[in-house]
């Protein structure tokens, strides 16, 4: 494959995940927030990617694959995974060793995806749609799907007020340019793919940040009624969703 030229976006992407994340903090802050909603992703993700399994499958990153196929035993017939970090790519090179999932990893920007046309059946992604250009990334991952061929990603929403305010104090956990999606770009995925959106963290935020004060353990009375209030406003309030700290986005190309 030939080598290509970054754009100017994933040129930055590429010299900041280069040099490394401290995301710590960050993950530390929201580990009681999310407690009873990673259980909830990582059953919405299995029922997404068992439609991998024998299919051509790109993933945009070099991770994801860890959690989302190997441990679900899900084996496509072929899974390629790009990033335009050399740091981060070799970090999924080393994790495949001796793992029964073998991707392919290439150095690519996500913007110019070096594929034909209609090349995979299956595209996704953990947290990197909010780090590019969406309206070239959506139009590059519509160009390489197959017609009835599926995405999947999980990805921050821009709304939410304690996020903001975490994001704001916590700037050395991400790069500068990017941008949790807004209703701008929610609605871009729509207009793409018949997509479902799957919400996370509305008041599971607050009180995750008053429940990390009283408990050591996320798995308390205040997280659980928070979980439920959170499913109870998702489905009877759905403006509400646009404030909701998290999406999981399913969807379909015609």
């Amino acid at each position: 494959m030939e080598s290509q030229k970054f754009s100017e976006l994933g040129e930055k992407e590429r010299e900041r995940y280069n040099q490394g994340l401290d995301r710590v903090a960050y993950g530390n802050f929201f580990d009681h927030c999310r407690y009873f909603y990673i259980r909830r992703r990582q059953q919405l993700i299995i029922e997404n990617m068992k439609f991998a399994q024998d299919k051509k499958v790109l993933e945009i990153g070099s991770t994801a694959w860890k959690g989302w196929l190997e441990p679900e035993s899900i084996i496509p017939s072929s899974l390629t995974c790009i990033n335009i970090s050399e740091a981060e790519l070799e970090r999924g090179i080393n994790s495949a060793i001796d793992k029964k999932v073998n991707p392919e990893f290439l150095l690519m920007d996500a913007h110019n995806l070096q594929f034909d046309d209609e090349t995979f059946d299956l595209v996704y992604g953990d947290a990197i749609l909010h780090h590019l250009n969406l309206t070239s990334a959506l139009d590059e991952i519509y160009r390489v799907l197959k017609p009835n061929g599926r995405i999947c990603f999980v990805e921050p929403l821009d709304m939410n007020p304690v996020g903001k305010i975490v994001r704001a104090l916590t700037k050395k956990a991400r790069t500068e340019d990017e941008q949790p999606l807004r209703l701008c770009d929610v609605s871009a995925i729509k207009n793409r793919f018949n997509t479902q959106f799957f919400y996370e963290e509305f008041l599971s935020v607050p009180c995750g940040v008053l429940s990390r004060m009283i408990f050591k353990n996320p798995d308390n009375s205040l997280m659980r009624f928070a979980f439920t209030a959170d499913q109870f406003l998702d489905r009877n309030f759905g403006l509400l969703r646009n404030w909701f700290r998290h999406v999981l986005i399913s969807g379909t190309r015609d």
